[in-house]
C-alpha cells in the first residue's frame, strides 16, 4: 500500500458500502449481458456511453467494472474499435479468478442453491493459520462451518476463521450470514479487496467426507483463500472443499492488455 504525505480522507463506511455495492451490481449485470449476446450470436458490446446510460450508472463505475471484466479474460477492449466478448470463454464454468459467493457460484452452474450454519465457535488458532491472518498462534478466531447445497445435495464444505480482536466480546453471537463477504461487510466494515488462494486436489478429511455424504476415497477440490480489505489488513481465511460434480472451475489467463 502506498503511504501519502498529504493521506486522502477516508470515504464514510455507508458511502464504502454504496460504491462497492453498484461496482458489483454493474459487473453482474454486465455478465448477464455477455452472456445474452453471446447466446444471440453477437460479440460486440455497445458503447460505453451506451451501456452507462442502459444500466443507469456512471462511466466511471462502468469503466471499473468492464476492466474487471477484461483481466478475468471474458472481454477484450481494443483501442479504436470496442469491446468485444471472448466467445471462448462463454459457456464456461465458474472462474477461479472471480470472486464470489458458493451460493452464487452454485446457481450459476444451474442448481437451486442453499446453504446451512453446521458450526459456530471460537477456538485457538493453529500456527499457519495465525501467519495467513498476521497474527500470534493460539489467538483466537470465530469459527463458521458451513455446507452448502445443490438441490438439497451437499456440494460444498467451507470453514471461515475470523480473528476474534477484529470482532470484539461478542463473536460468539454474531449472525453467521451466508457467505464470508456477506460477513465481513455486515461485522467488519470495509468489504473483501482481493483474496490470495491456494488450490490443491485432496482426499476429504473424515469430518468433511461425512458433511458432504461421499466415500474418503473420493477426490475433492480444496480451496485455501485468505481474504483482504482494502487497507492491506487480512481479515479472514476460508479452506472449502469442493465435490466437482455440482461445482467445476475454470481459469482464463490473459496475456495481453490492449
Amino acid at each position: 500500500m502506498v503511504t501519502r504525505i498529504h493521506p486522502e480522507p477516508a470515504l464514510p463506511a455507508d458511502l464504502t458500502a454504496i460504491t462497492s455495492d453498484a461496482y458489483r451490481q454493474v459487473k453482474d449485470r454486465l455478465r448477464e449481458v455477455i452472456t445474452r449476446l453471446g447466446e444471440a450470436g453477437r460479440l460486440r458490446l455497445p458503447s460505453e456511453a451506451e451501456l452507462s446510460s442502459a444500466l443507469g450508472v456512471s462511466r466511471a463505475t462502468l469503466r471499473s467494472a468492464l476492466q474487471s471484466l477484461q483481466k478475468e479474460g471474458r472481454i477484450r477492449r481494443l483501442h479504436g474499435h470496442g469491446t468485444f466478448i471472448n466467445r471462448h470463454a462463454l459457456g464456461l464454468g465458474a472462474n477461479l479468478a472471480e470472486a464470489g459467493a458458493f451460493m452464487d457460484l452454485l446457481a450459476k452452474a444451474g442448481h437451486e442453491a442453499s446453504v446451512s450454519t453446521a458450526d459456530q465457535r471460537v477456538a485457538a488458532l493453529e500456527a499457519d493459520m495465525a501467519a495467513s491472518l498476521e497474527i500470534p498462534a493460539g489467538e483466537q478466531a470465530l469459527r463458521i462451518e458451513r455446507v452448502f447445497a445443490a438441490a438439497g445435495e451437499p456440494a460444498v464444505h467451507s470453514v471461515d476463521h475470523f480473528p476474534v480482536r477484529l470482532l470484539g466480546e461478542d463473536a460468539r453471537a454474531l449472525e453467521p450470514a451466508q457467505s464470508t463477504f456477506e460477513f465481513v461487510e455486515r461485522h467488519l466494515g470495509p468489504p473483501v479487496c482481493y483474496s490470495v488462494a491456494e488450490v490443491r486436489p485432496v482426499l476429504p478429511p473424515p469430518d468433511v467426507a461425512a458433511a458432504l455424504k461421499i466415500p474418503a476415497t473420493q477426490p475433492l477440490l480444496r480451496l485455501r483463500h485468505t481474504h483482504i480489505r482494502a487497507d492491506e489488513l487480512p481479515v479472514a481465511v476460508t479452506v472449502a472443499h469442493v465435490n466437482d460434480e455440482y461445482l467445476r472451475f475454470s481459469v482464463i489467463r490473459t496475456y495481453l492488455d490492449e
